[in-house]
């Protein structure tokens, strides 16, 4: 076996270690954020005409690389029309890969009845999460 060709099937082996081996880096993976264990207050409220129940809760975040952008939120009538919606801008220096963030949603309660909400992040790239929804209920008098 010449020189060459020996040297040609070390940078060959190298070139093959570093591209497999490194593949699995965060820094090497595109994949959108992921948020798990919605937790949320209140889940009803009474009928009160003209106001509306502030929803808070939190999510879990794990993401590979990119910066979150934005919490998003979106709420729907029994019926699937959307009633509500809202982005808000986030400035994340401290949240790098995994963490904790917490969001809110005004719902309104002048009219009975079921309602749904969906929450979900957009990161820095323009890629949106998966989504979390909850439900509300908005009951007669208590």
């Amino acid at each position: 076996m010449t020189m060459l060709k020996l040297l040609r099937i070390m940078v060959w082996t190298v070139m093959l270690i570093i591209i497999t081996g490194f593949a699995d880096w965060p820094m090497f993976r595109d994949e959108p954020p992921q948020i798990a264990d919605l937790v949320y207050i209140p889940q009803q409220a009474p009928v009160d005409e003209g106001k509306s129940t502030a929803i808070i809760g939190t999510f879990d975040i794990t993401r590979e690389n990119g910066e979150t952008a934005s919490i998003n939120t979106e709420a729907f009538d029994a019926h699937g029309n959307k009633v509500a919606s809202g982005s808000f801008p986030l400035n994340d220096a401290a949240l790098k890969t995994s963490g904790t963030l917490g969001f809110g949603i005004d719902m309104n309660t002048s009219r009975k009845g079921d309602y749904t909400f969906e929450v979900y992040i957009i990161d820095s790239k323009g890629r949106p999460s998966n989504r979390l929804d909850g439900t509300f209920k908005v009951t007669g008098v208590f």
